[in-house]
């Protein structure tokens, strides 16, 4: 992982849907030196309500919103917003990881999963 992963990834998804940097500034309601710094990882990631308007802003997908809200939280050594509740809610699924740790289960075998 890049130390700048995800301001080069915002970068990415930024250009592929044609929007200047002085565009999403101001549908999220920033100054677009927020955005450039953002991206040339001056800033650390987005999170909580601007993270969310940078998405819809962009109209993402959900994997792309999905990667995006990851990498911030990956940055800050977190767990992404939009799971932390149901990850804080459920011993179960905290229990499983764990179990799943100690086996070194890989992501494939996870996604198998289900």
């Amino acid at each position: 992982m890049s130390k700048n992963e995800f301001g080069d990834y915002l970068r990415k998804l930024r250009l592929s849907k044609q929007i200047t940097q002085e565009q999403l500034a101001a549908t999220v309601q920033r100054h677009k030196m927020t955005i450039s710094q953002i991206e040339n990882g001056k800033n650390d990631p987005p999170q909580g309500d601007l993270l969310e308007n940078i998405i819809q802003a962009l109209t993402l997908t959900s994997d792309e919103a999905n990667e995006l809200r990851d990498l911030s939280a990956f940055a800050r050594n977190s767990i992404p917003i939009d799971i932390l509740d149901y990850f804080k809610s459920n011993a179960g699924l905290r229990a499983a990881i764990r179990r799943a740790k100690l086996k070194d289960i890989s992501s494939i075998e996870w996604e198998n999963l289900f």
